[in-house]
């Protein structure tokens, strides 16, 4: 008893510091910043006063500058950026490769946004709720920032699960994102048919804390 004694008082002590590592993980992951993952996974930030980021995929992707992005322009878009995480050019995203990506390409894909509006969860009241559709999954991974909801772009084109994405499963996958977001099947992408984010949602809502300014509205989350 006198050891539970003891050790109670720094459980309580350690789950402090652990909340207070995390609220510091999430400062220097960027939180005062606009993030978005293009359905690639390739990250794109932006201050956040300034506008949601999705833009800045968009006109990067659409490299005729017609307003729209093409099935091809898509693909362009995708094998470029996997190129970039295939650092030693072998044609496959490995495993050490897709640890590049999670921490330094993309980091705040192994964290859980705060500002994002989860779904609300359910405890099941008896042993036959469970899988019975009483819990919702969770945003979390790159499906907070991104059109689509893909937890991690890389492992999701993973087809025959061997822990490592070639070329073709890239493209495959590229194809299927394309379609989901081409919702008028005229083969091209505007803006119009991208969907908000989580996050991009979360930055339009009024801070917890938001005082009325002087013309009357509320500050808001990511200053867009």
């Amino acid at each position: 008893m006198r050891l539970l004694r003891l050790l109670i008082p720094a459980l309580i002590a350690g789950a402090g510091l652990t909340t207070a590592a995390i609220a510091q993980d999430y400062i220097g992951a960027g939180m005062g910043q606009n993030v978005f993952f293009s359905p690639s996974g390739q990250p794109f930030r932006s201050a956040a006063n300034q506008p949601y980021p999705v833009m800045k995929w968009f006109e990067e992707a659409d490299a005729d500058k017609d307003g729209k992005i093409s099935h091809d322009e898509f693909i362009t878009d995708a094998t470029t950026f996997f190129d970039t995480l295939d650092l030693n050019h072998d044609g496959y995203i490995n495993s050490p490769e897709n640890t590049n990506y999670e921490t330094r390409i993309a980091p705040e894909i192994q964290r859980v946004d705060p500002r994002v509006k989860q779904p609300k969860t359910f405890a099941p009241t008896t042993e036959t709720d469970i899988g019975g559709g009483r819990y919702q999954k969770q945003i979390v991974g790159a499906s907070q920032y991104g059109l689509i909801d893909e937890p991690q772009p890389i492992r999701a084109a993973d087809a025959n699960l061997d822990f490592r994405v070639k070329m073709d499963e890239w493209i495959n996958a590229s194809n299927q994102r394309f379609t989901i977001l081409d919702t008028n099947e005229d083969g091209f992408i505007t803006p119009d048919e991208l969907p908000k984010t989580p996050a991009q949602l979360a930055s339009e809502l009024p801070a917890p804390d938001a005082k009325k300014s002087k013309d009357g509205k509320k500050k808001r989350f990511g200053g867009n």
